[in-house]
């Protein structure tokens, strides 16, 4: 290879890179030009399945106001809600660009947590990367699941029973908080889906903090320390106070 066509050949790798950083740049500002500036949630005055939303968008530095509302209230707001329950999103204020409508309500808080976090590299470009991540996700909400009927149990007697067998050896509580940290492990423990915080570790940390805060009684706090990852994992998050401070 001659010097002119070295020449030739440094200045298209020099154009290439260019280019490259050029359509970085562009994505980034179409990124920014739909970032919302301002969601309204509407949900009960509590952290439950809003609350890594909340987290998201705080992290994402995109405004958010709380409707908070009661369990009568849901009840009344039923057939005007996407899919009958809570919590919604309101894109208030910005968003702009093809497809988005200011002042449509969106449902299904775990759709609205990867929107929320991709405005923060909270939830990964790469689709291999970010399908760990959903399937965190999936798995944080089947462990959701679990406690749903204790939570709508009124006879406190069976509720302490219903909890009693959730954490028991072969209880469908213990096992999903193992099986999160199996995959916790197989991720290299550093974050639910590996070496980068991700909106997984923000549901993650829902049902961590409800047994730690003693939300789920029959629950004992120290049952996280049954799953050594996941209460490293839990203290890292907490010491993120900007994301959950909440004046609830």
């Amino acid at each position: 290879m001659n010097s002119r066509e070295k020449d030739l050949l440094v200045g298209a790798a020099a154009g290439a890179a260019a280019g490259a950083a050029a359509v970085l740049v562009a994505q980034k500002l179409v990124e920014l030009w739909r970032k919302p500036s301002l969601v309204k949630v509407t949900y009960f005055q509590m952290a439950g399945r809003a609350g890594a939303v909340r987290a998201a968008l705080k992290r994402a530095k995109i405004p958010y106001v709380n409707e908070f509302v009661t369990r009568d209230q849901v009840q009344a707001m039923r057939p005007s809600l996407p899919f009958g329950q809570v919590p919604v999103f309101e894109l208030l204020k910005g968003a702009r660009g093809r497809g988005a409508e200011r002042g449509r309500v969106l449902s299904q808080s775990v759709a609205f947590l990867r929107y929320a976090g991709k405005f923060s590299s909270l939830y990964p470009a790469s689709p291999y990367e970010a399908l760990k991540v959903d399937e965190a996700l999936d798995g944080v909400s089947d462990g959701m699941l679990c406690v749903v009927d204790s939570l709508r149990e009124k006879d406190m007697a069976k509720k302490l029973q219903m909890r009693k067998e959730l954490i028991a050896p072969e209880g469908n509580l213990r096992k999903f908080f193992a099986s999160m940290q199996r995959l916790m492990a197989s991720n290299g423990g550093a974050y639910l889906c590996g070496a980068d915080l991700t909106i997984a570790d923000l549901a993650m940390y829902t049902m961590t903090a409800a047994v730690r805060d003693k939300f789920l009684d029959g629950v004992p706090p120290e049952f996280l320390d049954d799953f050594p990852l996941l209460a490293n994992l839990h203290m890292k998050l907490a010491s993120m106070k900007e994301l959950w401070e909440m004046d609830y």
